[in-house]
């Protein structure tokens, strides 16, 4: 059962749209608790010029990634029992 949903075409497209899904949400709850409101100046310096941008890119990445296939397959299985 576990490769027929991972292998599935539907599966990934589901785990790309619930992945961008966390990755927006996480990333602006933590901005709004982290600066306390908007401010991407702090963001940006803070971010993108100490040199910090490509572990702050990859840990959305891989946290989008992770949360996206763990939902993705409850949903896929979820589904698939139903339709039993």
């Amino acid at each position: 059962m576990i490769a027929d949903i991972i292998s599935s075409k539907k599966y990934w497209i589901t785990v790309c749209f619930i992945g961008i899904g966390f990755i927006i949400i996480f990333s602006s709850i933590e901005h709004l608790m982290q600066y306390g409101g908007i401010a991407f100046d702090s963001f940006l310096k803070e971010k993108i010029e100490n040199g910090r941008w490509i572990r702050y890119v990859l840990s959305r990445l891989v946290g989008g990634l992770l949360y996206g296939m763990i939902m993705g397959y409850y949903f896929e299985l979820k589904k698939r029992k139903s339709n039993r």
